[in-house]
């Protein structure tokens, strides 16, 4: 049982450590140039992110009142404090802007001129209720197979989220994206035991499915019918409906495949190698995620363009390993001396006992 338990979080962190990298390479142009390698990504990493969170979560009724209170109170401490602190700490000081980020949609925080990428923070909490919510639901209505149910749920969740319009200053915490968010997030906790089985077949048939997705996330970013621009998950720009789910799907499909060969090869090849440094990355990308953007783009890409100007994709990558490795640490030295910064609060004993 405990080999299991280290397999799964080893394999769910490599995920997620591959996944910020193509979140810091997305972001090399800023928010206005569209080339067609962050089409691709655009096309899948962040319903990505919320399927990887949901395969971190386990399916539970909350009983009482304490519980709701207590699972209020952790999810306030890591996503909304650290969503305040940065919110400010990026954006020029302006007391105009305090309702802005109350407001909390990733449209508001663009007016603000803060770190636009904090959206994620909002609509991930506001995800993480709805997908409770349900979990209560069906608990309630004694269900004997929560995680299947919890994926068929996330097929209305999606058809909600969709079917809000459009308005420009966004929706409240993004409530209406996290209608998506927790459609994503509900499907990674209903395969999640299925993926960890799939992660054990023979590394050829691994391989194979990472071909074929990557393919068909290939055609499929090609082929979607919104004239190749983003879909900005944050801004409810989803274009064609069916292509975003079908990239989405498919994206999610290849990273997850190329996260298996990873962790078999390190076992299996051979020559075998510790994970280690990996999954490390996989359990701080959001401390990445909310430190890498402004490091690229306002220091280190000008760096770079003053002695390289092209090609693009060669300018993105390096900008990537760099700001990656920078940001990494930072959230270190951040960790260690202020934690709360990044979502992390200590434990205390509770002194009743």
């Amino acid at each position: 049982m405990s080999d299991k338990k280290k397999v799964r979080i080893e394999l769910i962190d490599i995920a997620k450590a591959t996944t910020i990298i193509l979140v810091i390479l997305g972001h090399t142009t800023g928010n206005l140039d569209t080339p067609m390698y962050r089409r691709l990504l655009y096309s899948f990493h962040m319903p990505l992110f919320f399927f990887l969170a949901g395969m971190s979560i386990k399916a539970k009724e909350l009983r009482s009142f304490r519980e709701w209170i207590s699972f209020i109170k952790k999810n306030l401490l890591a996503l909304i404090v650290p969503y305040l602190i940065f919110a400010f700490i990026y954006a020029p000081f302006n007391f105009e802007n305090v309702p802005k980020f109350l407001y909390g949609s990733w449209q508001m925080l663009g007016k603000t001129g803060t770190l636009t990428s904090l959206w994620y923070l909002t609509c991930f909490f506001v995800a993480r209720i709805y997908c409770q919510v349900l979990m209560n639901i069906l608990s309630i209505t004694k269900c004997k197979n929560m995680n299947l149910w919890l994926g068929i749920l996330a097929v209305p969740m999606f058809a909600t989220g969709f079917l809000f319009p459009k308005i420009e200053i966004g929706y409240p915490w993004c409530m209406n994206v996290s209608f998506i968010a927790s459609g994503f997030i509900l499907l990674g906790i209903a395969l999640r035991q299925q993926i960890l089985i799939l992660a054990q077949s023979k590394t050829l048939m691994l391989f194979l499915i990472t071909s074929i997705s990557g393919i068909m996330l290939t055609f499929g970013t090609i082929l979607r019918g919104d004239a190749l621009e983003l879909s900005l998950m944050c801004g409810g720009d989803y274009g064609n409906i069916f292509w975003f789910m079908y990239n989405s799907i498919s994206g999610t499909v290849l990273i997850l495949g190329i996260s298996m060969l990873i962790f078999r090869i390190s076992r299996e090849g051979a020559r075998p190698f510790s994970t280690k440094a990996i999954t490390y990355v996989g359990q701080h990308t959001l401390g990445i995620f909310l430190l890498h953007k402004n490091i690229q783009l306002d220091l280190i890409i000008p760096w770079i363009h003053t002695w390289l100007e092209g090609p693009q994709l060669l300018v993105a990558c390096i900008a990537t390993c760099l700001s990656f490795a920078a940001a990494l640490i930072l959230c270190a030295v951040i960790e260690t001396f202020v934690p709360q910064l990044l979502g992390q609060f200590p434990r205390y004993p509770d002194k009743a006992n």
